[in-house]
């Protein structure tokens, strides 16, 4: 879907992140992103990926070592997981919209399109 089609900013951005759900934890690159979601794509040292998440699991999002974000799996691929982030979470989305208006002024001080 085109930028022009979404209700809000996304962010294609490389962030390090870790989803656990109970003794799971799967670690990636976060990309993506916005206030309602994002997709974190697994990476393994030998470059073979598998994960046992499923939709509907409820996943913590931990980011940068003291950022966590919750999300609902919504969408399973080999490579990675799409989330849904609660909206209503008043501390989460700014937490959210504070990654991406950073991200997004640091890309436009690079000259960098999102």
């Amino acid at each position: 879907m085109s930028q022009e089609h979404r209700k809000t900013k996304r962010v294609n951005l490389t962030k390090l992140a870790f989803a656990k759900e109970d003794e799971r934890a799967h670690g990636g690159l976060l990309r993506d992103v916005s206030e309602y979601g994002a997709f974190i794509e697994f990476y393994y040292p030998m470059g073979r990926v598998e994960h046992s998440f499923a939709e509907g699991d409820e996943i913590e999002l931990l980011l940068d070592g003291d950022i966590t974000l919750v999300g609902k799996a919504v969408r399973i691929e080999r490579e990675g997981i799409a989330l849904k982030f609660d909206t209503t979470a008043a501390e989460q989305s700014a937490t959210l919209n504070a990654l991406i208006e950073a991200e997004l002024a640091e890309m436009a001080a690079a000259g960098k399109d999102c």
